[in-house]
């Protein structure tokens, strides 16, 4: 009982991406967008947040990856 308390009064943890097209792939992969706001640097820009969770994780893990092979891939590295 104590943990589920615990897990209610907690706030989420949430993450800031500062780059659109990698926002645009985590939605695109299913993860929810929590907000944007402006970037507090460059006010002409916008930081997307999202829940810090597992799956935010694993799918950013995902993306690099993919972007990495796809940049090696262009470069001929193959």
């Amino acid at each position: 009982m104590n943990k589920e308390l615990l897990q209610m009064t907690e706030k989420p943890r949430l993450k800031n991406i500062y780059k659109r097209t990698l926002a645009e792939d985590l939605v695109k992969l299913g993860n929810t967008l929590h907000h944007t706001m402006r970037n507090k640097r460059n006010p002409k820009y916008q930081v997307f947040v999202f829940h810090d969770n597992e799956k935010l994780i694993k799918d950013l893990l995902y993306i690099t990856r993919r972007n990495r092979i796809n940049k090696d891939y262009e470069n001929g590295k193959k």
